[in-house]
């Protein structure tokens, strides 16, 4: 029988040991900045195109008076007249103080007569009234613009807080084989 010498062979395995620390994100996004502007609506009023007409010819004629022509020159020779009496009367009291030195008081006191007599005529109120009639449009045409509002929008860029993962590989236990004799050695024959 042939024994061999005896042996023992242990073993003992390696150990990797791993350290991972996660890695971790934080993401933080602020309001965007915002500008709203709302311009006026532009509006346009355009003003009626029409006019005003008053006829008063009957009432001229219930008084009397006739049109407004023949009126006017009607006041203007009257007013002439006037004058042209004015001019005289004081020319007549010129004429009467230089040859009568004490009639002063008596000129004043028919001065003052004619200026006191005031005539009225009440009788004369007219019963119709003039026409007033409006030529053209009646209404003010308006129109109203709308303006778009204006918005402006600034956004922020997003702040991004990044630790990345790591991974630390080390050896935790070295790898090992120990032989050793256990037995008595023969030969081998």
């Amino acid at each position: 029988m042939r024994v061999g010498p005896l042996i023992n062979i242990q073993i003992t395995p390696a150990q990797l040991g791993l350290d991972i620390s996660l890695g971790s994100m934080r993401l933080e996004q602020s309001h965007a900045s915002m500008t709203l502007e709302q311009p006026q609506a532009v509006m346009r009023v355009q003003n009626p195109s029409g006019r005003l007409q008053i006829d008063n010819r009957a009432v001229r004629q219930e008084l009397g008076v006739g049109s407004q022509l023949v009126s006017a020159r009607e006041r203007t020779a009257a007013s002439i007249r006037t004058a042209q009496e004015g001019i005289a009367r004081r020319a007549q009291e010129g004429d009467r103080m230089m040859r009568q030195p004490q009639v002063i008081g008596t000129l004043a006191k028919e001065a003052n007569y004619r200026n006191a007599h005031v005539e009225t005529n009440v009788g004369l109120i007219p019963r119709s009234r003039p026409e007033i009639t409006y030529v053209g449009e009646p209404e003010a045409h308006i129109e109203v613009i709308p303006q778009a509002p204006r918005l402006q929008v600034k956004p922020n860029a997003p702040r991004v807080d990044l630790v990345p993962a790591a991974v630390n590989a080390y050896l935790k236990q070295r790898g090992s084989v120990e032989i050793e004799y256990v037995g008595p050695r023969e030969i081998w024959a």
